[in-house]
């Protein structure tokens, strides 16, 4: 079985050469003409083989010569690839044409004699051509299958269910945990939860940590993740972040310049993540001390870690805690030996099927889920194999989610008792069984989207929007089939993710501003360790970790690595890639949690070919200047720059022109040349707030920039509007969907406003910033019809005189709204409260009276309220019926209030309430019962 599934992740492969292919032969038709045929050819030949792959997935042999045979089809589908994009790459001047022409086509037909070889390999498998699967009517059925795809895919649901949805088991063990966290102790107490991965040991600390008592019961809070590979000062630094240092960053920030002060604070958060551990320590003993605070260690594997930074946790306010989550009990029992640790049970028979039905079936618009008997009877069933796990009951119905027939319940059965004859045992089998049935059962398309995830490192918060277009870049990712359809890319990359969401293969973290999309996910870690392990036997990726790195030093790893033949490289804390000997076709280069690189690869030959290079904060010792090889890199779609501390980009950048996504954000005074304007199908382009272009760059290179290049443009921050008004640019930006933009004066907003940016109403994302005017009518917003986020920073022209509120045009679609120093004298909660659809609220510094009024069934859907610097306010009325769907309340710096509405004690807030920098009297009023 596993053998026959590995044949529908290379059918993907293949299927991915022949677009690509084609899109070569589109856009280097007049390089390619001469060896059109050829390629033709090879073309015709891969898709045969993809149909010999489907024939093959039928067959139930189990062999080994199988799992090879399908190796080799890979190969050759990425040699196709590197044969023609390193002709490509080497045809950039006509005299030297002929020659590789005549080196292509001897390649291609080295690869073609390979392809015959594999197909008389095939009798040697037994595995049969179906010959009506050959013909044209492979095409029809094809699109017939991929248009049935599509129309399932946006028929899934996309409202993710809350995550305490997901806990059905846990009453008595939340019961114990919050008791304990809460009991007021004399001592630094050591709380912990402790069990085998899987049976919900981080979901049961996050109920609690996250619930409303909790919260209240403690003066601060933090939550670190200890990875296996953990190091000591990169988990203080997080904890010093989370009990202290945002909030000190938060402090007086009506004062903020965009400018000089926004670089004191990053150089600040960077001067103390360069402290030593003992620096750290120090100063986290000292925020701590005083205060009763519960931090939270989650996926704690040694005595030793504990022991590293158990010195910054002073005793504290009676009732301070740390709270591990462990998989073991050791390590739980030598860090607080008079504790009893809390260990969640397996499930019950009972409800492990309540859990399952959960997963398997959706519910409807009253909330019910129908279970047939024929489906009960066959769930049950397979229940029993999961032997009580939450983790394995979860896959499995996400497995089950997907199959509406009984004949595929029956077959998800079949799987699930083959495994277990595999492993001659017909009693229970490990959640790493259930998760490999998990993925054998995904769509071709989304085998190399799951496996893309394990790049990343554990536990981390993976942000939709970087992982979709990573997922484009890489090529995973199809056009959308017809060209008049408003769906684009991007939609379909986020259809994907939900698709692996609905499996329960992947985690939401946070929903999106909408309330009902992705804005951040995570793996469980024993999905993830499933998810690299499979990449590695298949050659998907490879990891370098710090210890890796380290025996480099002592081994011959460059060795080793080439041996691997991966063609996509995750750096993990820290590596010097010079030591390593890389792939000589590798497509993508990622770096995560590497701080400093003592080189800057971008001059290795083997680097010509890259579609992905993404460095993540990660700064160049020994230039701040990217070298000008950059510009070598031809094929490359993505480049993720974001606070790599570069202060110039080279002309050469200009060749990249396959590049779909420029990340530039956080190099404060980059200059940008003026060759930028050539990258033709630039999709997101996403520059620091503050850059000090090399002379007349905007003069130059947005006249300049052609129609074509800014009507590709989706993403597009942060831009001058005066730049865009003097050379009447804004008309061609007509797919932009994500705008940020600075205006020097008033008067330039109306023009920008007024442009066909808002008139053709695709926008969803606005930013606005005007430091030193203020804004004039805000009437056209009402036009941006499809506008779900929306921030306005700078002061807000008022009609005092008008019987409307001037944020009246507000367009109804919002669901997220940030007001930042707009300095209202009316209440600005007076218009906001009838947005229908507004589910995030963030004032500060945007009200200057002295009275706040929320009406009855004012803000319907409202369920995060950040009030912030909101100085003059006195008093805050709140009328009953008010807010019903509020989950999260933040208060700050309002000096002059003396206490929380009474009427929101009706309010059921079951997220995070914060109090800062208020007064005491006030602190002590909100606590109170």
């Amino acid at each position: 079985m596993v053998e026959l599934v590995l044949s529908k992740l290379v059918e993907s492969i293949v299927s991915q050469a022949v677009e690509r292919t084609s899109d070569l032969l589109i856009h280097e038709a007049n390089s390619l003409a001469s060896v059109k045929d050829d390629v033709e050819r090879l073309r015709t030949e891969l898709r045969r083989m993809r149909c010999f792959l489907k024939d093959a997935d039928r067959k139930q042999e189990q062999d080994e010569r199988v799992r090879n045979w399908v190796a080799e089809v890979k190969d050759v589908a990425l040699d196709v690839e590197d044969a023609i994009e390193t002709f490509i790459e080497k045809v950039s001047s006509s005299y030297v044409r002929v020659f590789h022409l005549r080196g292509l086509r001897s390649r291609i037909n080295s690869i073609y004699v390979k392809i015959e070889d594999i197909f008389k390999s095939t009798q040697t498998y037994r595995i049969e051509f179906s010959k009506q699967e050959g013909t044209s009517g492979t095409t029809t059925t094809t699109n017939a299958s991929a248009a049935a795809d599509h129309a399932r895919r946006r028929n899934l649901r996309r409202s993710y269910e809350d995550p305490d949805d997901d806990v059905v088991t846990l009453d008595d063990s939340l019961t114990a945990l919050k008791d304990q966290l809460m009991r007021v102790e004399d001592r630094l107490c050591v709380v912990s939860v402790v069990g085998m991965g899987g049976l919900g040991k981080t979901t049961l600390a996050k109920l609690v940590y996250n619930s409303s008592d909790v919260k209240g019961h403690f003066d601060c809070c933090a939550w670190v993740f200890i990875s296996q590979q953990f190091t000591v000062r990169d988990v203080l630094f997080e904890i010093l972040v989370q009990i202290g240092f945002d909030d000190i960053a938060k402090k007086n920030l009506e004062e903020l310049k965009k400018d000089k002060e926004l670089l004191e604070k990053m150089q600040k958060r960077e001067t103390i993540k360069a402290f030593e551990e003992h620096k750290l320590i120090e100063l986290i003993k000292n925020e701590l001390k005083g205060k009763r605070f519960l931090v939270v260690l989650d996926d704690i594997w040694r005595s030793d870690a504990w022991n590293s930074i158990r010195g910054a946790f002073p005793k504290g306010k009676g009732g301070s805690k740390v709270l591990f989550t462990t998989r073991i009990k050791e390590v739980a029992s030598s860090a607080d030996p008079w504790s009893v640790p809390i260990e969640p049970p397996f499930l019950t028979f009972e409800k492990g099927w309540k859990l399952l039905r959960r997963k398997a079936f959706p519910s409807d618009v009253f909330g019910n889920r129908v279970c047939p008997q024929e489906f009960e009877k066959l769930g049950k069933e397979m229940l029993k194999k999961c032997g009580g796990l939450p983790l394995a009951i979860v896959v499995l119905g996400g497995l089950l989610s997907t199959k509406t027939s009984l004949d595929g319940w029956k077959k998800v059965q079949r799987d699930v008792n083959f495994q277990l004859n595999k492993l001659k045992s017909h009693e229970s089998f490990g959640v790493e069984d259930i998760l490999a049935l998990s993925y054998y059962d995904l769509p071709y398309y989304l085998k190399p989207c799951f496996l893309y995830l394990g790049c990343f490192p554990e536990d981390s918060e993976i942000a939709k929007k970087k992982l979709t277009r990573l997922w484009i870049a890489e090529g995973f990712i199809p056009t959308p089939a017809r060209e008049e359809s408003e769906e684009i890319v991007e939609d379909i990359a986020e259809q994907f993710l939900g698709e692996l969401v609905d499996r329960c293969m992947v985690q939401v973290d946070k929903t999106d501003h909408t309330g009902i999309g992705v804005k951040t996910c995570r793996m469980h870690d024993l999905m993830r360790d499933f998810c690299v392990s499979k990449a590695r036997e298949d050659n998907f990726f490879k990891t370098i970790q710090r210890h890796e790195m380290n025996t480099a030093t002592t081994s011959n790893s460059a060795q080793h690595l080439a041996t691997t033949h991966s063609r996509r490289i995750a750096i993990h804390l820290g590596c010097d890639l010079s030591r390593y000997r890389v792939h000589p076709h590798i497509r993508s280069l990622l770096f995560f949690d590497v701080t400093t690189l003592f080189v800057l690869p971008l001059t290795n030959k083997n680097f010509r070919l890259l579609r992905v290079v993404e460095f993540g904060f990660t700064r160049f010792r020994g230039g701040s200047e990217v070298p000008s090889e950059i510009g070598n890199m031809i094929h490359l779609r993505y480049l993720g720059l974001r606070g790599a501390g570069i202060s110039k980009l080279p002309e050469s950048v200009g060749n990249l022109r396959n590049l779909h996504t420029l990340d530039l954000r956080n190099n404060t005074g980059l200059k940008l040349p003026r060759t930028i304007s050539r990258l033709v199908r630039l999709r997101h382009l996403l520059l620091p707030f503050i850059c000090k272009f090399v002379p007349s760059f905007f003069s130059w290179s947005w006249s300049h920039f052609s129609l074509l290049t800014l009507a590709n443009i989706e993403t597009l921050k942060y831009i001058n509007s005066g730049d865009l008004i003097k050379y009447n640019e804004g008309h061609k930006l007509t797919n932009v969907r994500t705008l940020g933009i600075k205006f020097k004066s008033k008067e330039e907003v109306g023009p920008t406003l007024d442009s066909s940016i808002v008139e053709l109403g695709g926008l969803r994302t606005l930013r606005m910033y005007l430091l030193s005017d203020e804004f004039p009518s805000l009437k056209s917003l009402s036009r941006c019809h499809n506008l779900s986020k929306l921030l306005i920073e700078g002061k807000v022209q008022e009609h005092i005189h008008s019987c409307h509120h001037i944020l009246q045009f507000l367009p109804d679609s919002l669901t997220k709204l940030v007001l930042i120093r707009s300095v209202f004298s009316q209440d600005p909660l007076e218009a906001l409260e009838k947005l229908p659809n507004l589910r995030f609220l963030r004032l500060y510094n945007s009200y200057v009276g002295s009275r706040l009024v929320c009406s009855a069934h004012g803000f319907p859907k409202l369920e995060t309220l950040e009030l912030v610097a909101l100085f003059q306010v006195e008093e805050w009325k709140v009328k009953k019926g008010a807010m019903p769907s509020l989950k999260n309340l933040h208060i700050e710096t309002m000096p002059k209030l003396s206490m929380i509405p009474k009427e929101l004690k009706f309010v059921t807030i079951s997220g995070d309430r914060k109090i800062n920098f208020m007064s005491q009297s006030f602190v002590d009023r909100a606590h109170s019962p």
